[in-house]
């Protein structure tokens, strides 16, 4: 029988938690929920494999390890769509066709398609329920979730893309197993925290995959268009205090779509909506690190602003500023008692 062991959160957010080992290509099969699959191995040897997943609020984020080849019959159940992509140099093939590096691969519900994985192989996925979490998350202009055709939509290589998928699962899964590591981000959350992080990490899914290409897309938007949405969220931003944390909530202030936010902030600033609006937070944090009356911790401040994870706020705060948090407390009192150099006046 497969080993295998399952951690549950009881919070206001669903959250579904467990991991398999398996022996056997026919119990790795039946490990993945929500999915018709059937495996054959086609490599020498014993079996053994893992399936590390997590559901959180319409999104199942999963990692696959298998060590022998194999030929994968699949289907997705119910409404969901399927993304999977790996990040090793040995690469799978899609109903017969080379996946290159970078490239994603798509299927919605009820569409069979066969995968070949080579041995010794790792790969990512995703399976976004079309009920649990409106349909702008994965771009509904792709009109992915009604893809009838035999033909399997793989995306345009985007390695970016990919990487920051995997690193975000694998700081979901904390897999020590995993290529990208062993950080776990929801390890000992507490409901509070949960709740906090949930649409963060969604908004994240989505901001990835809306940078994913499937196909040519003609849109323009006026100058007119790209200052009034700039200005908009601006202005959203300095009357009410609130830092937005997602494309939605930026859609949502702006009435506009998240491509045409997209388009709107490349063409008028040079740098996507999240950019922006991440520079905003980290400056408004620098200002409160500055001020004399700061009883925050660099952590708590941190996650108050959206960032669940401080390593990598660390590292967008030094990109941004050339210092650490902490470097900015060091010389805070400097801030305040600046040194102001005078130059004795130039004898005529």
């Amino acid at each position: 029988m497969a080993n295998s062991k399952q951690h549950q959160v009881n919070t206001s957010v669903a959250l579904e938690r467990c991991k398999s080992f398996t022996f056997d290509v026919n119990q790795q099969a039946e490990s993945l929920r929500q999915w018709e699959q059937r495996y054959n191995q086609h490599s020498n040897g014993i079996f053994s494999g893992y399936l590390d997943e997590l559901k959180l609020q319409g999104i199942h984020f999963f990692e696959e390890f298998t060590n022998r080849t194999l030929q994968q019959q699949c289907c997705v159940k119910h409404d969901n769509l399927w993304l999977g992509f790996s990040l090793q140099t040995q690469r799978p093939k899609i109903n017969n066709s080379d996946v290159l590096a970078g490239q994603i691969m798509t299927r919605p519900s009820g569409i069979e398609f066969e995968l070949i994985t080579p041995p010794d192989f790792h790969i990512y996925g995703l399976v976004i329920n079309k009920h649990s979490l409106d349909t702008e998350m994965i771009g509904a202009d792709y009109d992915l979730w009604q893809n009838k055709s035999t033909h399997l939509q793989v995306s345009k290589p985007t390695s970016y893309v990919s990487y920051e998928l995997a690193k975000l699962i694998s700081l979901l899964l904390g897999n020590s197993n995993s290529p990208m590591g062993s950080t776990h981000l929801l390890k000992d959350s507490d409901p509070l925290r949960l709740n906090h992080l949930t649409p963060l990490i969604s908004s994240k899914v989505a901001d990835l995959l809306m940078q994913t290409e499937y196909q040519h897309h003609n849109l323009s938007v006026s100058q007119q268009t790209t200052q009034r949405v700039i200005t908009d969220i601006t202005e959203y931003i300095q009357e009410t205090g609130n830092y937005p944390l997602t494309i939605t909530e930026l859609c949502q202030i702006s009435n506009i779509s998240r491509r045409a936010l997209q388009y709107c902030f490349e063409q008028g600033l040079g740098i996507s909506p999240i950019q922006y609006i991440r520079d905003c937070r980290l400056n408004e944090i620098r200002r409160i690190l500055l001020s004399e009356d700061n009883q925050h911790s660099i952590t708590d401040l941190a996650l108050n602003f959206g960032f669940f994870h401080i390593s990598t706020f660390n590292a967008y705060y030094k990109g941004l500023f050339g210092e650490t948090p902490t470097q900015t407390i060091q010389r805070a009192s400097h801030y305040h008692h600046p040194v102001i150099s005078q130059t004795p006046p130039i004898a005529l």
